[in-house]
């Protein structure tokens, strides 16, 4: 049978690079919105609630306010160091 053997390119398998995985979360939640938001009757049933545009509202506003914060220490650290290294280095 070696006679008649027919050459057999090789397979190309392609490997994926890049792995998103915020990507896969939100088509997963995409999927079980889909499942949970239609009733035992076919109707849609809605999940936003009264005051749940506030409640992220004020979530928003307390993690801003935290950054800023965060933001303004690491400024006056910087400052204080290179203060020092400038007086060293006058000195």
């Amino acid at each position: 049978m070696g006679l008649f053997s027919l050459y057999k390119p090789k397979e190309y398998k392609y490997r994926y690079i890049y792995y998103d995985p915020k990507k896969e979360a939100l088509k997963e939640r995409e999927k079980e919105n889909e499942k949970n938001s239609i009733d035992e009757n076919g109707e849609f049933k809605s999940k936003i609630r009264r005051g749940t545009f506030r409640e992220m509202a004020h979530k928003k506003d307390n993690t801003r306010k935290l950054e800023s914060q965060k933001s303004n220490i690491r400024l006056i650290m910087i400052l204080v160091i290179l203060l020092a290294v400038a007086y060293f280095m006058l000195k």
